[in-house]
């Protein structure tokens, strides 16, 4: 009896887990491995980007924000004009594989090209002089200039995340899943990104401490050759999912070519006279420049802990690792529950208030340092490292809840859209959104650096602390604005079918 009680036991455990039916299994598995794929790449190019760039000599973790704002924004809103565009005369597979390719070939050129001979194809004479006219007033705008080569690494590695895993892949999951599939598979899927990120931190590690003597050029390409052979596995996985799916593809997207004729400008028209697109809108800006804000400052500090790429990279990786397992727990024991049991508004709104609580109270322990003398000469300079550990847990708990409960629920909210508005909407979104949420934080680091007069981005922490917390309070409020259009829609799928 007792044996029958836990095989009864363990088989409820795991339908609530994996929540699989058996006619399902070979698409899930399939959505599995391609979703692990894509993310595997994903976080190598994210622990290499930030290494390379604020680790180089001349520059520092104020790099960023100059970039995300900068050069990311802009390049973004050229990639959704032409991702649109692209849309209405190629098809969804085509436009996939190319896609893939051409990013393959800038990371291919960058690691095997442009990074090992960075002193011949870097400004660096230029950038002196130009440090020298300007009497030291623009630094952080000169290391761009300075380390192009590596700009343009963290802006691929950026992009990926955006079109790879954003755009590409999630459009492909909403096309082959219905809403009531997305309540019992979108937390499993977005599983695999953890498992990517808990096997990618050690294998970064690994490569950093074999080569921590020499070179760290070797290291960013034995890294970005697991990247290579990453690609053409994601080719062949998705070649592999459009023949066996095929059947639910045809049926999904019956009336697409018809629709998608739409002019561009027309349809960029026709997403925003969407309400319910603008709230989705909404909740990603305020998602990116949530977690952005933070982060820069974070950055700052970690520069100041560990000034070395292959320190820096040793504790990032750790702390990928860290992120991967929690997420992980997260997504399998915890996120598919609580948005079956309490529903998706309030499975969204554990987001903004974990991200702007966390946020709110890193920020103070900022201000105490740079405001606060008497703590800092009590603490000494071990508050650096206490800021650079809390940071570490504000990331890996940011990211968990991001992967497990925000990017859950907002692609489930594309779903009873229709094609138009689900293709071109997302692609709206998912860039342009999410893009200008993180352009956002670093347009407000940027002008108040500039304002301020100042070179730092920790002296700060005050200002930066009462635009996240106003932005935390208007993304709170548009989960409330997207649910109530969300039970109408789905209201309005059910008497359809």
């Amino acid at each position: 009896m007792s044996h029958f009680t836990s095989l009864s036991w363990f088989k409820k455990w795991l339908q609530i887990i994996f929540p699989i039916k058996k006619g399902e299994k070979q698409k899930i598995f399939l959505l599995l491995l391609l979703k692990f794929l894509i993310s595997f790449v994903y976080c190598i190019l994210t622990a290499l980007k930030d290494t390379v760039l604020v680790t180089a000599n001349h520059s520092a973790a104020e790099v960023i924000p100059i970039i995300k704002g900068s050069i990311i924004f802009p390049i973004s809103i050229a990639v959704v004009l032409l991702y649109t565009k692209l849309n209405n005369c190629l098809k969804q597979t085509t436009l996939f594989y190319s896609t893939i390719l051409f990013f393959l070939g800038l990371i291919l050129l960058y690691g095997f090209v442009l990074y090992p001979h960075a002193t011949k194809v870097s400004p660096y004479a230029m950038a002196d002089w130009l440090n020298g006219y300007t009497g030291g007033k623009y630094l952080h705008w000169i290391a761009v200039f300075r380390h192009w080569i590596h700009v343009l690494f963290f802006v691929v590695a950026e992009l990926w995340g955006q079109v790879a895993l954003m755009l590409l892949y999630w459009s492909f999951v909403n096309n082959v899943c219905k809403m009531e599939d997305a309540k019992r598979c979108y937390a499993i899927l977005i599983a695999a990104g953890d498992v990517a990120l808990i096997i990618t931190g050690p294998l970064v590690l690994a490569y950093t401490k074999k080569y921590s003597h020499g070179d760290f050029v070797c290291t960013v390409q034995a890294l970005i050759a697991y990247v290579a052979y990453c690609c053409l596995a994601i080719l062949f996985t998705y070649w592999l999912a459009n023949h066996i799916l095929k059947p639910d593809l045809n049926s999904t997207n019956r009336k697409a070519p018809q629709v998608l004729r739409l002019s561009l400008w027309g349809s960029l028209k026709h997403v925003a006279a969407s309400r319910y697109i603008r709230n989705i809108a909404v909740m990603v800006v305020a998602c990116g420049l949530s977690i952005n804000i933070v982060e820069g400052t974070w950055k700052s500090y970690l520069k100041e802990a560990f000034p070395k790429a292959v320190d820096y990279q040793s504790f990032i990786s750790e702390l990928n690792f860290w992120t991967g397992i929690i997420a992980l727990v997260i997504s399998l024991f915890f996120s598919g529950g609580i948005l079956r049991k309490f529903g998706w508004q309030t499975t969204a709104r554990i987001a903004p208030a974990i991200i702007g609580c966390m946020g709110a109270f890193f920020f103070l322990m900022s201000y105490s340092k740079n405001n606060v003398p008497y703590l800092t000469n009590w603490i000494g300079s071990k508050l650096v490292l206490y800021l650079v550990i809390f940071g570490g847990i504000h990331n890996i708990a940011v990211k968990s809840i991001k992967y497990a409960f925000f990017d859950k629920t907002t692609q489930m909210a594309y779903i009873p859209l229709d094609i138009e508005t689900k293709i071109k909407g997302k692609a709206t979104v998912d860039l342009l959104g999410s893009r200008l949420g993180k352009a956002g934080s670093s347009w407000i680091q940027i002008a108040l650096l500039e304002l301020l007069r100042t070179n730092s981005i920790q002296s700060l922490s005050g200002i930066l602390l009462c635009f996240l917390l106003l932005t935390t309070i208007i993304w709170y409020r548009a989960t409330g604005n997207v649910s109530k259009e969300l039970h109408m829609l789905e209201e309005q799928e059910a008497k359809g079918s």
